[in-house]
């Protein structure tokens, strides 16, 4: 089982950049995962000047990392809709030290099945007009039909089982992956106690199902410490990642 992405959800003002700088410097596979919407990425919020801060001490560190833009309602909805709203057109123009972009993957927090389905072919042609970014989509029973009939007409994405919408609840099972060339997440309550057993159960599932494009798993609460980004829990589920990833490769 190949893992590509370890996401570590929730950082955000309240982070020391250097710190988690060098958080992500310990594995390759680390992924710091930033929310905005809005309300909390106005022009003048501390969370915009800290991504903006956070992209520049990296430019200047040479450093070059993987991080994922969760875009929340309601920007989401308007970006779903082909309208760009203009403070995310800001982040989605941020280049890291090669000139790329500094959010390689955009997960869509639409909600999708729940709230509202966004418009198939507008949405298709989101995608298609970022070619260079991977999308995540969420996935789970309510909006199974959408997601298999937008991989039929060819779209290009990522996804992540999370069928507590990101409430951070525990599933009763880890499923299979649903194609076997798409990047398949995992989300809900994982934490660096129960990691190990997490990939254990994702393992399983895909002895019986390979996936060809990887597997990631996303933690947000669990890595918390008084509803703020914990450095040293973030350090402990990447250590209980990597320590999995060597005893079983």
């Amino acid at each position: 089982m190949k893992i590509k992405y370890v996401t570590m959800s929730g950082c955000n003002e309240t982070t020391d950049i250097e710190e988690l700088a060098s958080l992500l410097r310990s594995s390759p596979v680390a992924e710091v995962g930033i929310q905005v919407n809005e309300k909390k990425c106005a022009f003048s919020s501390s969370r915009k000047s800290w991504i903006y801060s956070l992209a520049s001490y990296l430019k200047y560190k040479k450093q070059v990392i993987n991080a994922a833009l969760h875009i929340n309602p309601s920007w989401v909805t308007d970006f779903c809709q082909g309208s760009m709203p203009s403070g995310l057109q800001d982040l989605l123009e941020l280049r890291n030290y090669y000139g790329c972009p500094f959010f390689h993957r955009l997960q869509l927090n639409f909600r999708i099945g729940r709230d509202s389905t966004p418009d198939m072919e507008t949405l298709m042609a989101l995608i298609r007009n970022f070619a260079s970014r991977r999308f995540i989509l969420s996935y789970n029973e309510s909006n199974e039909e959408f997601i298999r009939e937008m991989y039929k007409r060819g779209a290009k994405f990522d996804l992540l089982f999370d069928s507590s919408h990101g409430e951070g609840i525990v599933p009763k099972e880890r499923p299979a992956s649903v194609f076997n060339d798409v990047l398949q997440g995992y989300a809900g309550g994982i934490s660096p106690e129960n990691v190990t057993e997490v990939l254990d159960q994702i393992a399983v599932q895909e002895a019986l199902v390979p996936n060809f494009a990887g597997v990631a798993i996303d933690a947000e609460g669990k890595l918390k410490t008084d509803g703020m980004f914990d450095i040293d829990r973030g350090q402990a589920y990447l250590r209980a990642v990597q320590e999995w990833i060597n005893y079983h490769q």
